[in-house]
């Protein structure tokens, strides 16, 4: 049985329900996650691949590379001020970071808001954001929202130690049982 399917019957074990559908994780098999009309990145892609060329900094100036994510397993989330949603997801994202940043997991924001970066800033810290927030002020049209096809948030990719994209769109109880079931794998 492939890797990712293991993982969609943990996580449907883990809450209690039944295993989730296709659209709400990525499979080793070919079919892609799907969410309106907008693109996704294809399953098992490689977030060196995506990341690659890109010239990425956080708020706080701080360059981010490849390196920063070899061995790791990442979280990029996708989120912007005016996204009730997300701003719902801040309190289990930071809980998320303390519980597994020891273990390897590295959390980074990708803001998609047209705002000063003062502005952000200011923001995130009244939000108690602790984590990376990469940012350029040009919302979707960004570069790294357009290497990662993302038009709206949120939206969130989880890639495993190896690099792939393993998740999609992981929120609420689903991202606490993702990330207890990658890192009970281990």
């Amino acid at each position: 049985m492939p890797r990712v399917d293991v993982l969609r019957l943990a996580f449907a074990a883990a809450l209690g329900v039944a295993a989730p559908t296709p659209t709400a994780l990525a499979l080793d098999d070919g079919e892609t996650p799907t969410r309106g009309e907008a693109p996704v990145p294809l399953p098992g892609v490689r977030l060196a691949e995506l990341w690659t060329g890109l010239e990425v900094r956080d708020i706080d100036g701080r360059p981010w590379t490849t390196a920063d994510f070899e061995g790791r397993v990442v979280l990029l989330d996708f989120w912007a001020t005016w996204c009730a949603p997300c701003l719902a997801d801040f309190p289990r994202i930071e809980r998320a970071r303390a519980a597994y940043a020891s273990r390897g997991l590295v959390v980074v924001s990708v803001s998609l808001d047209r705002c000063s970066r003062r502005d952000l800033r200011s923001f995130g810290r009244r939000q108690g954001i602790t984590w990376p927030v990469v940012f350029d002020g040009l919302g979707a049209a960004g570069a790294v929202a357009r290497r990662f096809q993302v038009d709206y948030p949120p939206r969130s990719l989880l890639f495993d130690r190896d690099g792939r994209l393993i998740a999609l769109d992981l929120r609420g109880a689903t991202l606490d049982a993702a990330l207890r079931v990658v890192f009970s794998t281990e």
